[in-house]
């Protein structure tokens, strides 16, 4: 006898069970479908969105980079921009120019401030920028942060090394004291600098001691504006200005003026903001 497969098996082993259409089989065929098809239009909407906002993104690039360059231009006619980033207001960029022979043709880094119409202004324009170039900028610790794709961490410490401020103590570090200034290029000798930091060091650890650590003068830095000399041609007492700037921790920087006065028989006189100081 031929064996009918479809045929229940008499000999007591597995029954051979024919397959009905619409059973479970085409159920769970059909809900497989549905599955793929939900996750499909999924995929396709979510890839669709993220394109959307790749082409708004570049878009909104494209017009940033278009407005550092119409403010760059107005400098280097011919200026070439690129890497431009834009934080709280302001906008970091390289501007280089093709025509010059100079750093300028490797690029420069310039700084925007940004307008609420999205328009730029160039504000300034160098080979490189410190944390504390940026402050005397305007420029808080956090957007340069922003800006420069660092921590706010980050920012303070090179922040700290620019001023050679090595301790969390009350000691200020110092930047700038070993440039000339005007008028004529004069410049501190280094054993007048050494009372000068004797005797700013004093006065300013005295204002740190017991200030919250984020509030503590870190960095006195010279600036290049208001300096001055004269001499008594009476006395032949030297008076030096300078124009200093007080930054703590957390970036908050002050402008002080700061004068000394060197002259016969060993004078020396240091004044802050009007009010004289002495070393110990």
């Amino acid at each position: 006898m031929l064996w009918n497969p479809f045929s229940q098996n008499r000999d007591g082993g597995a029954s051979n069970i024919a397959y009905t259409p619409g059973g479970g089989y085409e159920k769970r065929s059909k809900l497989a479908m549905i599955i793929i098809l939900v996750v499909g239009i999924i995929v396709g909407i979510s890839i669709l969105v993220l394109g959307i906002q790749f082409f708004l993104a570049k878009s909104e690039q494209a017009k940033i980079t278009n407005s550092a360059t119409t403010a760059a231009s107005k400098h280097t006619p011919s200026a070439q921009v690129s890497n431009v980033k834009v934080a709280d207001g302001y906008a970091l960029a390289i501007v280089s120019d093709p025509n010059a022979t100079s750093q300028a043709n490797a690029g420069n880094t310039t700084i925007f401030k940004v307008n609420k119409d999205g328009s730029m202004v160039q504000i300034a324009n160098a080979s490189y920028f410190s944390p504390i170039d940026l402050l005397v900028l305007g420029i808080p610790l956090a957007t340069q942060a922003k800006l420069t794709g660092n921590t706010v961490s980050q920012v303070q410490q090179t922040l700290a090394d620019a001023c050679n401020y090595n301790t969390s103590g009350d000691t200020p570090g110092y930047s700038g004291f070993d440039g000339s200034f005007n008028p004529g290029g004069w410049q501190i000798d280094s054993g007048a600098l050494n009372d000068i930091e004797q005797t700013l060091t004093t006065a300013i650890a005295s204002k740190n001691s017991g200030v919250n650590s984020d509030k503590k003068i870190i960095c006195v830095n010279v600036s290049q504006n208001n300096s001055d000399t004269k001499t008594d041609l009476q006395t032949y007492i030297s008076t030096f200005t300078l124009e200093l700037q007080f930054i703590t921790s957390d970036g908050t920087l002050t402008t002080h003026t700061f004068n000394f006065s060197v002259g016969p028989r060993n004078y020396r006189s240091y004044i802050l903001d009007g009010q004289a100081i002495m070393k110990n």
